[in-house]
């Protein structure tokens, strides 16, 4: 008797069941295409240049693939359709050696910068220093058009402001009392401006597009005259003086021509010089 009760149960259960299921209707979902910025949100934009960097004269904003001594570069969303862009790099590489006192005379040294008979003779005291320093700051700003949620168009440009310095010192006393000073120092500016068109594509409801920027580039170069000051004493004899190395030309023995003055500028412009492909991560507040 218990038995025919439970089944007559499970029987008017699994109907009951059956017939929801038979009457269910399914959910209607919108699944959103895209996730268009507006106005505050900010971007990480990682980037890499279409084609070799051979060549490319005015090359100004190449981006960020994640190599060493690329630009950091993000975005800012002043209001929906306007971006303000930025990069920027910081670059300090500092080597210095000190020693004093070599009293073996198995330790020699040639200086190549005196004339005549070359003088071997140990060294009393020593000081070597490399320093090559690098700022590049390129802010920018976008006009973006269209409000798809899908594609996104702009037009935008770029100032790009570099600033480097190289410096060497190489200075040798030796036990005898002669020495050789060499401080020689490169200083560069670089001034460009750029204009850029470019497109984003969104990728379904993710913080994430897929673009491609390029335009025309002009850059202005100066300074990379290499200023050197030299102080040589030899026995009696010594001297000092001061002059400039052009080192794109050959022309003395130690591979830069010297002049007492001269001074260097650059200017480049070219289509597409930073053709790029960018990818931007969107985050808000």
């Amino acid at each position: 008797m218990k038995k025919s009760v439970l089944m007559i149960a499970l029987a008017f259960g699994v109907s009951s069941a059956f017939a929801q299921l038979s009457t269910r209707e399914n959910d209607e979902t919108v699944q959103k295409i895209g996730a268009r910025p507006k106005a505050g949100d900010m971007a990480f934009v990682l980037g890499t240049t279409i084609g070799s960097d051979s060549g490319l004269v005015a090359k100004l904003f190449s981006g960020n693939s994640l190599k060493s001594g690329n630009l950091l570069t993000y975005k800012f969303y002043k209001t929906d359709d306007l971006v303000i862009r930025a990069g920027i790099r910081l670059k300090n590489q500092n080597t210095t050696y000190k020693g004093s006192k070599l009293d073996s005379t198995a330790y020699f040294f040639y200086s190549p910068y005196t004339t005549g008979t070359p003088p071997f003779q140990g060294i009393s005291e020593f000081k070597s220093k490399s320093v090559n320093r690098m700022w590049e700051i390129v802010p920018g700003v976008e006009k973006h058009f269209l409000n798809s949620n899908l594609f996104d168009a702009y037009v935008g440009a770029d100032l790009y402001l570099g600033f480097g310095g190289d410096k060497t010192i190489a200075n040798y006393t030796y036990i005898n009392g002669d020495k050789n000073w060499r401080t020689a120092k490169t200083n560069t500016t670089d001034i460009g401006l750029g204009f850029i068109s470019g497109f984003n594509v969104f990728i379904a409801h993710l913080p994430i597009s897929v673009g491609l920027e390029y335009g025309w580039n002009a850059k202005w170069t100066f300074g990379g005259v290499t200023k050197v000051h030299e102080e040589v004493k030899a026995g009696s004899a010594s001297y000092t003086v001061d002059y400039k190395e052009d080192n794109s030309t050959t022309g003395l023995a130690d591979g830069a021509a010297k002049y007492s003055k001269l001074k260097k500028r650059e200017f480049n412009a070219e289509s597409n010089q930073d053709v790029r492909i960018v990818l931007h991560i969107y985050f808000g507040k």
